[in-house]
């Protein structure tokens, strides 16, 4: 489903985002830029947050004295390869993350700072939904992905066994289209979804606004098995109410509701946003806050760090 009435709102916020399709976005050093020449290039990102950012949103990004520099790889393909650090712990085991939707100026640091000792793996297609689903609209599509993934983490590490140990599927607004698809095709390859303000269908009743549940299928699927402790599901949502759709608000309770987990009221500050909304049952987890603008939208991904790949780390033990 396309989010034509969200493109004004998402193409001020993500205009970095496609630099990791067409070029490389302002800010990196001349050195960095030199990966667009080289495929498979590696880059050490210094560990004191110099990539540049909102400054309204500005935060350390520093990682402890005593561990490896972070490396980062962009391929020719437009996606980055970030490893928390560098190969050393990735001989040993490969927990991979790949985040749908976000500029890499924005997900790199926060993913650092998260301390998530895994490889995160970023992938930029555009501004709407669809061209997400359509990539991966295909179980071939979503191996194709994951051999690939494989392959780098082989080459990059010098590996003869790139397997990986466990797979965490992240995505920020329009992003969770490819999530919907690696559940319908392999749901059995994915131990964690993080959903940041985007899951979006269409309504069974559209003047009382009745989400179309059956459309959420796959996501209310892995949701039990979240309650049921056997995967992580963590989602977040903002107050926007789309018009012609459901919002990221709606659906986060469809799926609550479904998944038989409850939802209370908050009034709490975090993460720099006003909660509003929980929800918890076993490793199922919702945070709703307020807020009905691109600015409120836009604080979900500044605030991933904090959010998804924090609730991943303590759930994968890192």
């Amino acid at each position: 489903m396309k989010l034509a009435p969200f493109a004004g709102i998402l193409a001020a916020i993500v205009a970095f985002s496609q630099s990791t399709i067409n070029g490389l976005a302002p800010g990196l050093t001349t050195a960095a830029a030199k990966l667009r020449e080289a495929p498979g290039a590696v880059n050490q990102l210094p560990g004191d947050g110099s990539l540049r950012e909102d400054s309204a949103h500005r935060e350390s990004h520093e990682l402890p004295k005593q561990l490896p520099k972070p490396m980062t790889v962009l391929m020719r393909s437009g996606n980055w390869f970030i490893y928390s650090h560098g190969c050393e712990t990735v001989r040993q085991r490969r927990d991979v993350v790949i985040h749908f939707h976000g500029a890499h100026t924005t997900v790199i640091p926060r993913f650092l700072a998260s301390e998530l000792d895994a490889v995160l793996v970023i992938i930029n297609l555009g501004l709407f939904s669809g061209p997400y689903t359509n990539a991966f609209a295909l179980r071939s599509s979503i191996d194709g992905l994951l051999d690939r993934v494989r392959g780098s983490i082989a080459e990059q590490c010098k590996l003869t066994d790139a397997s990986i140990t466990r797979l965490a599927l992240s995505s920020w607004s329009a992003g969770y289209g490819a999530v919907e698809q690696f559940l319908r095709f392999r749901p059995e390859l994915v131990q964690a979804v993080l959903l940041a303000d985007g899951l979006h269908v269409g309504f069974s009743d559209k003047r009382k606004r009745t989400v179309n549940v059956s459309s959420l299928d796959v996501f209310v699927r892995f949701a039990q098995q979240a309650v049921r402790g056997e995967r992580l599901m963590n989602i977040t949502h903002s107050g926007i109410i789309p018009r012609e759709y459901a919002g990221a608000a709606e659906t986060a309770m469809a799926v609550s509701h479904a998944a038989h987990a409850p939802t209370w009221p908050v009034d709490e500050q975090k993460y720099g946003m006003q909660q509003v909304t929980a929800s918890r049952r076993g490793e199922f987890y919702v945070e709703g806050f307020a807020g009905n603008d691109k600015a409120a939208h836009a604080r979900h991904l500044y605030s991933i760090g904090k959010t998804s790949f924090a609730r991943l780390s303590k759930y994968w033990g890192h």
